[in-house]
């Protein structure tokens, strides 16, 4: 096209205004927002108890949920910066560190009772994905707005950020002391939600060829 005035008036009159991208701070609280009451209110028909904060030890199951809160929320700050352009990705060794100590203290706060019964694994596998699946959504919808570079590894760090928070969430309604089974059905969902997450949002998430 010779006439540069005309096209240039044509892709005036086609774009679009650009929105600017809220910081990765108020993204991250804005999902947890979010997610929390979703993820509340679909695993509720799972809820069979509150946790008793009063037994002794349980302060390690106090430390392990706020640990799962600081690392779902820094994971899913992961995702969010590494789907914006020319941010350098989390550096996995200071974002393993805080998971490594989250899975010594549940290994030491974990027994080998005769008393547990497979049911619960189970139960604890399927309220982990419950809670999840509003979380799978949301997580969803909100990297779409900047889509990813990276869309397999953002779509990881949610999911990682998602299972952590699903496991908060199980933690005020189990007992404060574990079962290594039940621990291992609790890291199996973890792994479950991952994989979903990263299966579902693929598509959603990859920026268009």
């Amino acid at each position: 096209m010779k006439n540069h005035d005309q096209l240039i008036d044509e892709l005036s009159q086609t774009i679009r205004p650009v929105k600017r991208t809220w910081p990765t701070g108020w993204r991250v609280a804005a999902w947890a927002a979010a997610v929390l009451p979703c993820g509340m209110l679909t695993s509720w028909a799972l809820h069979s108890r509150f946790t008793d904060w009063s037994q002794p030890g349980s302060w390690l199951a106090l430390v392990t949920l706020l640990l799962s809160l600081g690392i779902g929320t820094g994971a899913m700050a992961g995702a969010f910066t590494l789907s914006l352009a020319g941010r350098p990705p989390l550096r996995l060794k200071w974002a393993a560190l805080p998971g490594i100590v989250w899975l010594a203290i549940n290994l030491l706060n974990s027994s080998a009772s005769p008393a547990w019964h497979p049911g619960e694994g189970i139960h604890c596998y399927l309220f982990m994905l419950t809670a999840s699946l509003p979380m799978i959504v949301i997580s969803i919808a909100c990297l779409h707005r900047t889509r990813s570079l990276y869309p397999g590894q953002s779509l990881a760090l949610a999911g990682a950020g998602i299972a952590f928070m699903s496991s908060m969430l199980l933690s005020l309604c189990h007992e404060v002391h574990l079962h290594r089974l039940d621990f291992a059905m609790h890291l199996a969902a973890g792994v479950t939600i991952v994989v979903l997450t990263v299966l579902c949002g693929r598509r959603w998430i990859a920026l268009s060829r």
